[in-house]
């Protein structure tokens, strides 16, 4: 009967650890059933041969759909979800692109509702003290530019950090802390007004 038991809770486990799409609908589920969030942000860059290769932090503000404000110290970008601005505070210029032409990762519906339809979905461990559950994309094709995307999401089912390895191995993480649901946020927030000596560079 014991071994049988330990069969029964090993197997349920095993049952668990392939089910990604379970914890990815209740992370949809999840952000469905807010308008936005706030958070405290972190990036890493980590290059091929697996060294340093770039660190950051600032605040993070999200609204749906694919509204967002990221503000770094050197670098502010901002998405109405028609256009994106990406500000850069030290050579003192803004590029506009139209979002779905832009390459940001900072879109969260993208990653939880977009790419997993088109990519291989995976459970993989719980990898913090947090029992944070990750999920791992791999592209099922060469629609996306990247070789694997991790989801990694708290006991609350929102996404608390992201990872991505592209092409040609650079690895960038997207961590979030201090995550506040449903702050008030003015529309006007997710328009930007370069301020006056800025160059302009219009690609819309």
């Amino acid at each position: 009967m014991k071994a049988k038991v330990i069969f029964i809770l090993l197997f349920s486990q095993f049952i668990f650890a392939q089910s990604p799409n379970e914890i990815l609908k209740k992370a949809q589920a999840k952000f469905n059933s807010i308008t936005g969030l706030s958070a405290n942000f972190s990036q890493t860059i980590v290059n091929p041969e697996g060294k340093p290769a770039g660190k950051d932090n600032g605040t993070f503000l999200y609204k749906r759909k694919n509204k967002f404000i990221v503000d770094q110290k050197k670098s502010t970008i901002v998405s109405n979800a028609e256009s994106v601005w990406n500000y850069d505070k030290v050579n003192k210029k803004v590029v506009i692109s139209t979002f779905y032409d832009d390459p940001t990762s900072f879109s969260i519906e993208r990653f939880i509702f977009d790419y997993p339809a088109l990519c291989r979905l995976k459970y993989v461990k719980e990898e913090s003290s947090d029992n944070e559950k990750v999920i791992q994309l791999i592209p099922k094709d060469e629609q996306l530019d990247v070789k694997e995307i991790k989801i990694w999401i708290n006991n609350n089912n929102l996404i608390s950090k992201l990872e991505i390895v592209d092409l040609i191995d650079m690895r960038y993480s997207f961590g979030f802390t201090d995550i506040k649901e449903n702050p008030e946020i003015s529309e006007s927030r997710f328009t930007f007004y370069p301020p006056k000596g800025i160059k302009v560079i219009d690609l819309r």
